[in-house]
């Protein structure tokens, strides 16, 4: 079959290679990206029932992905002082005015409530007909129709406890703008509008003021310029060293000029198709092009490896159609293998995860097809080089000492990678799942020090809330009230909590002022008029109506509980929302409200916890898949299970490698391990295609292994340097793990290679009956692809 496919492909090799150059060219459009989609939100399927909880939410309250903006000054009288008030005034009706923007909670737009004595021209109220009860004053702290007195503003924010802690710190050196977004129109803008508001504060910042930028817009927007300044800062260099690796592998600039080109256009097939098949491009789609240059330059180094071998003493007709036909079934193999692998991927809840693993196998087989045909046309048209390479002078002999080595002492070398194995799996114990995206950055990245600003002096930079449900005015009696105060007192006693809010504390804040600032004042009425009341004084004016529409419906048939956190490792923050929602529920057990926990944080965590069980159950599809694809190709069950240790090993290698090296389960590395699988089965496809090559033409055990190693170890060893070189750059990545998938990624081919040359020959010695020659002549085993 594989000749038959040779004489096609030689008989059509120019039409074939025109087309596929010309579609590359015509994708180049479509692969220069420029659109990309990192937000939580974009990871989750619009049906999925914890996102159409959010966008419930989001209905009725507004979205909660924010961006948090932190003015720290060097003193309490800066901040307080008249050129900052101003400034903090001036920039939250500029930022207003930025389109998309719905609204700015900052000290400019806060209301205060306090108890005051009637004055004639204030805005103020009492609940009762006695004149002498205390007056309700619900006014804006900066307010417009009074003298501003930076001592006032700083007296009332700081004695107010809904803002104290939360929009602005404690000791008074740090305020909070807090702006949100049209979360519908947001994401096609958000670029623009980050760089409008940093354009806003940054040259206007007053002397001794600094600003920090977080929260979920600003984290999204960070992933974005990240994921392109990879494309621009790693692309190049990989390609660079690729070349310089690829040329004093082969000393031939011929063979340096095609691997790059082909390379690049497996690179240009695959992110055309990518955006052809509708997928966003994020943080992990990044991953799509080192994934791709990984393969085609093993496909690649396979190809020109076996052409020198044949065009040594054949013409380039006879040459072309001997590598075709040698390596067409393996490399379908290894390929397929992979992709099933990388498809397996979809079976992922996360939709980026999924589109990731469809589209990376999509372009793993087209690089399939391309290899085949483009490279040995091309090298078809080039001088033969029949000198004798570095690869063969430097690695032939070593390669033939290694072979020795591992049928002369197949027990040791067994008993050594089980050895290490059983240590390495130690660290698989140690794993944990951590999509703390603030984490993923230096201390000294701009995200790391706002993050510090902004957990120890205002209310944190994560948060989700909790959403009560029910009918018209049950939300607003005093039961429902204090179930809310008992549940908020519950949350803030847990850790790493540092804000919670609820319409009760409307209630209370108002109640206490009108009893002077009672502290024993500041509790729910037990009185339903009482409250009602309270709440209707405190609507009257537009700013403290403004401020209860973000807690409650008009009618109090919704009202939410907010709840903001340090920024911290996910699965804390999963805790935290599962405790939340339980504590949450059992407050209101046996009433009809319904409880709802949503919001930024709990979309995250509920991304982590997808993320656990799509590495799970894709890892599992994806070693069924790739033994089963196994199996076919060689068509022996005998071979296919010889190929699961040396196929486990690595995975297991760099699995228990991130688990010793403390590196986390994230949105980059949640794909390691079936990438791992299907990465390192084409060493184990080619080295015993290649064994059983050379036992059908009459070669003892030994003598097949030696050959097998030296030419298909050789490929692959060659192939793991061209690549660890390459991708040892991303190390130097200040996203963590882009860094840590190149270093995996090195470790991966280090590992399989070693599994091919020890592993493989150690296990055909031991076991002479089933892989042995003699046994494999008997039984009239051929090699799969004669």
């Amino acid at each position: 079959m594989t000749s038959g496919l040779a004489d096609f492909l030689w008989k059509w090799r120019y039409p074939l290679t025109v087309a596929i150059v010309l579609c590359a060219i015509a994708f180049i459009p479509r692969a220069n990206i420029t659109h990309l989609d990192n937000d939580v939100t974009a990871w989750f399927s619009k049906t999925d029932p914890v996102y159409r909880d959010y966008e419930r939410f989001r209905d009725e309250f507004g979205g909660s992905r924010t961006l948090i903006i932190a003015l720290k000054a060097d003193s309490a009288e800066r901040l307080f002082s008249a050129p900052t008030l101003d400034f903090v005034e001036q920039v939250t009706g500029d930022i207003e005015r930025v389109d998309a923007v719905q609204r700015v909670d900052s000290l400019a737009t806060a209301t205060t409530v306090e108890s005051r004595s009637p004055a004639p021209g204030s805005r103020s109220a009492n609940l009762g007909p006695e004149s002498s009860e205390p007056d309700l004053d619900v006014r804006p702290l900066f307010d417009p129709a009074s003298s501003r007195n930076p001592d006032e503003v700083r007296r009332r924010a700081l004695g107010d406890d809904l803002l104290r802690g939360d929009l602005v710190s404690e000791d008074g050196t740090v305020t909070a703008l807090v702006v949100s977004f049209d979360e519908q129109r947001i994401d096609q803008l958000r670029a623009g509008v980050i760089q409008a508001i940093h354009g806003i504060i940054d040259p206007r910042l007053p002397p001794g003021v600094k600003a920090y930028y977080n929260g979920s817009l600003e984290i999204s927007e960070t992933y974005n310029r990240i994921t392109l300044e990879n494309q621009r800062k790693f692309v190049p260099p990989i390609f660079v060293i690729t070349l310089i690796a690829v040329y004093v592998t082969f000393r031939s600039w011929r063979k340096m000029l095609l691997t790059i080109v082909a390379v690049g256009i497996s690179v240009l097939w695959t992110l055309g198709l990518y955006s052809l098949l509708g997928y966003s491009y994020n943080v992990l789609a990044s991953m799509l092009v080192p994934l791709i240059v990984v393969l085609a330059i093993a496909d690649d180094v396979h190809i020109m490896q076996h052409w020198d071998e044949e065009r040594r003493h054949k013409s380039p007709e006879a040459a072309f159609k001997a590598t075709v036909a040698h390596l067409a079934a393996p490399l379908l193999g290894a390929s397929g293998t992979t992709a099933l692998g990388m498809a397996s991927l979809a079976t992922s809840h996360v939709v980026a995860v999924r589109s990731f693993g469809i589209g990376s196998a999509i372009g793993i087989m087209v690089d399939f097809a391309i290899s085949l045909v483009f490279v040995p046309t091309v090298l078809s048209l080039l001088r033969a080089e029949t000198g004798e390479t570095p690869h063969e002078k430097y690695l032939i002999e070593p390669l033939r000492r290694v072979s020795m080595f591992s049928t002369r002492h197949p027990r040791q070398v067994l008993a050594i990678a089980v050895a290490v194995s059983a240590a390495v799996s130690i660290g698989i114990t140690r794993l944990h799942v951590d999509t703390n995206h603030i984490n993923f950055f230096s201390a000294r990245h701009p995200l790391g020090q706002s993050a510090r600003v902004i957990d120890s002096e205002l209310s944190g930079v994560y948060s989700f809330q909790i959403m009560l449900e029910g009918q018209p005015d049950t939300l607003n009696t005093p039961e429902s009230l204090q179930r809310m105060e008992r549940v908020e007192a519950s949350l803030r006693a847990m850790p790493n909590v540092k804000k919670v809010t609820s319409i009760a504390d409307y209630v209370k804040r108002v109640n206490k002022e009108l009893h002077d600032g009672d502290a024993a004042a500041d509790v729910v009425p037990s009185d339903a008029r009482t409250i009602a009341q309270e709440l209707f004084v405190f609507t009257l004016g537009g700013e403290g109506r403004r401020e209860l529409e973000r807690m409650a419906a008009s009618d109090y048939s919704r009202a939410q509980i907010s709840v903001k956190l340090k920024s911290m490792s996910s699965d804390v923050v999963l805790e935290l929302v599962e405790q939340a929602d339980r504590v949450t529920k059992a407050a209101f057990a046996g009433t009809p409200i319904q409880v709802t926990t949503t919001g930024s944080g709990r979309l995250f965590s509920t991304l982590d916890h997808y993320l656990v069980t799509s590495q799970v159950s894709s890892f599992g599809t994806a070693f069924f898949t790739v033994f089963g694809v196994i199996f076919v190709v060689f068509r022996s069950v005998r071979f296919g299970f010889l190929t699961i240790a040396p196929n486990v090993l690595p995975v297991i290698a760099v699995l228990g490698v991130m688990g010793f090296m403390d590196i986390s389960m994230n949105i980059a590395t949640v794909m390691v391990a079936s990438v791992a699988l299907g990465v390192v089965d084409d060493d184990t496809i080619h080295f015993i295609n290649r064994y059983r090559r050379e036992v059908a033409a009459g070669a003892s055990t030994d003598r097949a292994i030696e050959l097998a190693t030296v030419h298909e170890g050789r490929a692959s060893l060659t192939t793991a340097m061209i690549n660890s070189l390459g991708f040892g750059v991303l190390m130097l990545s200040e996203y963590k793990p882009t860094a840590w998938s190149g270093g995996l990624l090195g470790l991966t081919m280090a590992v399989a290679f070693l599994a091919e040359v020890f592993i493989l020959p150690a296990t055909i010695k031991l076991l002479p009956s089933l892989f042995g020659a003699d046994a494999l002549r008997r039984s009239g085993v051929r090699a799969a692809a004669a």
